[in-house]
């Protein structure tokens, strides 16, 4: 197993750092339980690492942090079922060509993909569509390495109790060696975007995104419009369609990142061109109509670094948050120049997740990687805090044990289940006693 040099590490954002005491990178089953054995017998703990793309201190530590990036790739398909089976370390980016030749895709995605598929579920990342669940309620099975050196295969008639605690375990119930999720037949979107009017976009936001296979909208604060987009389902022999390679790249790399990047830098230097920025960008954020195999279509390049804040809120509660956040945002002139993003998952049993018994639109909030997110996103957390908001684990933000105790009915059973998986605590770390109590 390789032994890697152990600098200062941070998150993709740049707010949080940590020095750990040794950095481990397993590429075996068999050496992965080998670093769990280092971590159990020098007592230092063990934390593992995906993507680093969180915005949170889940994988902060100290102790020993290994990555699975020596861990991938794809262990079985069962065509006929649809549901695949890959190793933990696989990143998202890899899972279409993976996929592919199977004629399956993934039911949704988030517009990032840099993340490892074991790391999106265990911070309960998801994309948009009031028909889909997030990551971790595409699971079906899980093979999991646990802190006394065992390895168990739970899924909802093994282990069940396990299971669920593990689909979104937040790196703290145990290593995600394999992950089986449910998946479906290939397919490409039709992608379509638009610029309205903000009443007009929020007004009919629940309705669209119920018919709408996969529906979000972008809002620049204090701005009076709205950046839809609509992706719609088509066959996967639907002749493709966009603006070109040239012309993409030139929309995604110049005008997308490069000059976004110079108005965001600006503005965090002369906070007054935060309102011009954000009125600008609200006017040119729609692209060109698209139409592509479904991962190209979901995900996007995102080299302007941010920080960001999400929150997850009944979908009926979506009009009267929106209306909080619009008028405490205007009265304090905040100045901001990301956009903030809606998007809508469908309910589900997984006990952490944010969409947990009930149907669910996210609010995201985004502060540029230079400016300081800590006043914006803590302000954001506030107004939404009458809407039993409950955070997105991966992303910032300030609640502890005592108030997502009251968010999460199943929050106690997880406890408990976590407790007897790992009775030493060997996979904690200051930050989950945080969270967990």
């Amino acid at each position: 197993m390789a032994l890697i040099s152990c600098p200062t590490h941070r998150t993709w954002s740049g707010k949080v750092r940590w020095s750990p005491r040794q950095v481990l990178a397993p590429r075996s089953e068999d050496e992965i339980l080998v670093a769990l054995r280092i971590a159990r017998e020098t007592g230092a703990g063990l934390r593992m690492i995906g993507g680093g793309h969180s915005f949170s201190a889940l994988v902060a530590t100290d102790g020993v942090m290994a990555g699975l990036d020596g861990y991938r790739g794809l262990v079985r398909v069962d065509a006929d079922s649809g549901l695949v089976t890959l190793r933990g370390g696989t990143r998202l980016w890899e899972i279409a060509d993976l996929l592919a030749p199977h004629g399956l895709a993934l039911s949704v995605m988030g517009d990032i993909d840099h993340q490892s598929i074991a790391g999106a579920i265990q911070t309960g990342t998801h994309g948009t569509g009031a028909r889909c669940t997030g990551f971790a309620g595409m699971v079906r099975e899980i093979r999991l390495a646990l802190p006394d050196g065992s390895v168990v295969d739970t899924s909802p008639t093994r282990d069940p109790d396990l299971f669920q605690a593990a689909r979104l375990g937040l790196g703290a119930v145990g290593v995600v060696l394999e992950v089986t999720l449910a998946c479906v037949p290939r397919y490409r979107l039709d992608l379509v975007e638009a610029t309205v009017g903000l009443d007009e976009a929020l007004g009919g936001f629940v309705a669209d995104s119920a018919i709408a296979d996969h529906h979000e909208l972008f809002w620049f604060p204090r701005t009076d419009r709205a950046t839809v987009r609509t992706m719609r389902r088509v066959p996967q022999d639907t002749a493709l369609r966009g603006p070109g390679r040239v012309a993409g790249a030139f929309q995604q790399e110049v005008l997308g990142n490069g000059a976004w990047e110079l108005l965001c830098r600006g503005a965090s230097l002369a906070p007054a061109l935060s309102r011009p920025a954000a009125e600008l960008a609200s006017r040119v954020f729609a692209g060109p109509r698209v139409l592509d195999d479904s991962a190209a279509v979901f995900t996007a390049p995102r080299r302007v670094r941010f920080h960001e804040s999400e929150w997850a809120i009944p979908t009926e509660r979506l009009g009267e948050a929106f209306t909080a956040l619009r008028a405490r945002l205007t009265t304090e002139d905040v100045r901001v120049t990301f956009p903030l993003e809606v998007r809508r998952a469908a309910p589900d049993d997984v006990w952490l997740s944010t969409a947990y018994g009930r149907d669910t639109v996210y609010l995201a909030a985004h502060r540029y990687h230079r400016e300081d997110p800590g006043p914006y996103l803590l302000l954001i957390q506030r107004i939404l805090a009458p809407f039993t908001a409950r955070p997105h684990w991966g992303k910032q933000h300030w609640l502890g044990a005592p108030q997502l105790r009251e968010l999460y009915p199943r929050f106690e059973d997880f406890r408990a289940v976590r407790a007897a998986a790992d009775p030493e605590g060997m996979l904690m770390t200051p930050y989950l006693r945080h969270l967990l109590g």
